[in-house]
């Protein structure tokens, strides 16, 4: 895990360089690196956290005749490819992952992208070529910005990376901050908050050559043959699972878990307790005694369950929030949606404490075997009529499916006014209706159930999160893995039927089966399972935080005062009850990212120092 930065045309300078990785810092606390194509064409930035084979011999870039490397991320099976590429003749001079990269780009180009199981975002110089190859893991676990203005472009994990070479970027995208602020809707996948700042989408490779490039997808998940009976698909699923955690296992450094007290983290603690033999385990739960959705007891249990050793529990408290709210938004670098963030960036920072350095967690899993309460209607389309009706009076979760059945056939105004429904109280007029216009993304997809699951997989839910998660890992200079990424489990869950998905009312059915007997029966049986919260509500009651939200929503100076309805901010701050936390904080976020980007460049780079 690691910063990369870059630019090609022109002729980029190292001080520029070094400015960008330093920008980084937090990404990459054991170590530099700077390289400068001698024609003047290409220079490449680098920090390093060092995870696989931490030996200077590792340090980036790396090179290997014409092609030269910038790599962010793990490719798991780097021991599988170095030893086929060695059969190949292919001579290795240190242990890392890195190094099987390059050496892989070398004998099979771009094609080497389908052999890789790992979550990356690299740069590869060719300087026979003069060409430039940026590319991206199949879901995007690691961010890669660009930007293009005539003949030269520059590329970065980071925003801040960017401002670096070229300060002017760092305008907001005005047209992107209405449906953040009214709905919580994120820019597209391949945008960002910057109005001259793309991002390099998950599954997507960007060609760079005489001053033109092309982005283009490299992976589509494909259907694969999934077993007729349920029992064996489940037993298959299981074994899936296993070996993507045990090649998220291989680490120079500790490993431990992220444990929610949820399903899908629960999963990877239970799964990975199977194959970590004696290993010290260390697993972090996020907990707020006294919340009605605190999950304590759930991530104990499965804690116990498992022989960790050391289930660290944090305990977020409304005034540490206030206390680091100015390092968490520059940390995140864009506005992001609830102050469950906050949470995981304590989770973070607790395992920077207790020396882990590597965290596996569940993330992607509610996405891809339909966890949500919408995947369970489009589920039941899917099925057949009858199941659908038999749908709306089972299980949990009945109105959310009611909403999903409708929205198949809705017409575009009811679809309309069903938004406008959900938007936040403290939004303009105007910035409700600009949020509403938002079309949401079309996907294409076999069945209701599949459409809905590629769209909250490549569009709208997974890469918001993972975006997050990145930002909280880095922060803290941690690494986070993700098993239910590994593109062989993927694939085989968006092959399932919808029926292995959905059953008798429940969502994940195929999921819950393959860890019976795992996972304590007490969070598998479990219905009341919804996205992982904070006390919102409770934190932003509070005198102080009502003051913080007056200073920056009320002040005369805020910037977005024309996307929001300070009347209503105002009567709700009087009354000591917000009727929306999560749309409050949207909007005190935004107002503060503004304020961070017209801080000066000096005070910018103080804060996010780690």
């Amino acid at each position: 895990m690691c910063g990369i930065a870059g630019i090609v045309g022109g002729f980029p300078d190292q001080n520029t360089l070094a400015a960008m990785a330093q920008a980084m810092a937090h990404r990459g606390p054991d170590g530099q690196g700077i390289w400068l194509d001698p024609a003047g064409d290409a220079g490449l930035a680098f920090r390093r956290l060092a995870i696989i084979d931490r030996q200077p011999r590792s340090d980036q870039p790396l090179h290997l005749d014409p092609f030269h490397l910038a790599f962010n991320g793990e490719i798991y099976n780097y021991l599988e490819l170095r030893a086929e590429l060695m059969r190949a003749g292919h001579v290795f001079t240190t242990q890392g992952d890195g190094e099987v990269l390059l050496h892989a780009w070398a004998e099979w180009g771009e094609a080497s992208l389908e052999r890789l199981n790992g979550m990356f975002a690299f740069a590869i110089w060719d300087a026979d070529k003069r060409s430039l190859t940026l590319a991206t893991d199949p879901f995007g676990e690691k961010p890669l910005f660009w930007s293009s203005r005539s003949a030269q472009l520059i590329f970065a994990s980071d925003i801040r990376g960017l401002l670096q070479a070229d300060p002017s970027l760092g305008a907001p995208d005005e047209r992107a901050l209405a449906p953040f602020i009214a709905l919580g809707v994120l820019p597209p996948v391949d945008r960002s908050f910057f109005g001259a700042i793309a991002r390099l989408p998950g599954a997507h490779i960007l060609r760079w050559r005489d001053g033109r490039h092309e982005v283009a997808r490299w992976w589509w998940p494909r259907p694969v043959a999934v077993p007729a009976d349920y029992r064996e698909a489940a037993v298959h699923l299981r074994d899936l699972l296993l070996d993507s955690i045990r090649l998220r296992l291989r680490a120079d450094v500790p490993v431990g878990t992220s444990l929610s007290g949820g399903l899908d983290s629960s999963a990877i603690v239970a799964l990975s307790a199977q194959l970590a033999g004696d290993d010290h385990r260390h697993a972090f739960t996020a907990s707020f005694p006294g919340f009605v959705r605190d999950e304590t007891g759930y991530a104990e249990a499965v804690a116990q369950a498992a022989g960790v050793v050391a289930h660290h529990l944090v305990t977020p408290q409304a005034g540490e929030l206030l206390d680091d709210l100015e390092r968490l938004v520059v940390d995140q670098e864009e506005p992001f949606g609830t102050t469950s963030i906050y949470a995981q960036w304590r989770v973070m920072a607790a395992a920077r404490d207790a020396g882990v350095t590597v965290l596996l967690d569940g993330q992607g899993a509610d996405e891809l075997f339909g966890g949500y309460d919408l995947s369970g209607g489009a589920a039941l389309r899917s099925i057949s009529p009858l199941a659908a009706g038999a749908g709306l009076v089972r299980g949990p979760g009945r109105l959310a499916r009611v909403k999903s059945i409708a929205s198949e056939s809705a017409p575009v105004w009811l679809e309309r006014r069903y938004r406008r429904s959900l938007a936040s109280p403290y939004a303009s007029r105007q910035a409700i209706e600009d949020a509403v216009a938002v079309r949401p993304p079309t996907v294409y997809g076999r069945s209701p159930l599949a459409r809905n699951l590629l769209r909250e997989t490549f569009h709208t839910s997974l890469p918001g999160l993972l975006r997050f998660a990145d930002r909280d890992s880095m922060a803290h200079s941690r690494e986070l893995r993700l098993p239910f990424l590994d593109r062989r489990v993927a694939e085989f869950a968006l092959s399932l039927p919808p029926r292995f998905l959905f059953r008798d009312g429940t969502t994940k059915a195929v999921l819950r089966d393959a860890l019976r007997g795992i996972v304590p029966d007490v969070v598998l049986d479990r219905r009341d399972k919804g996205r992982f919260e904070t006390p919102e509500a409770a934190w932003f009651a509070g005198p102080a935080f009502v003051a913080r939200a007056r200073e920056v929503l009320l002040d005369r100076s805020a910037g977005g005062s024309d996307l929001y309805d300070t009347a209503a901010v105002e009567a709700d701050a009087r009354a000591g009850r917000w009727r929306d936390p999560s749309a409050l904080w949207r909007a005190m976020n935004v107002e503060m990212w503004r304020a961070g980007l017209a801080t000066p460049r000096r005070k910018r780079a103080r804060l996010a120092s780690p």
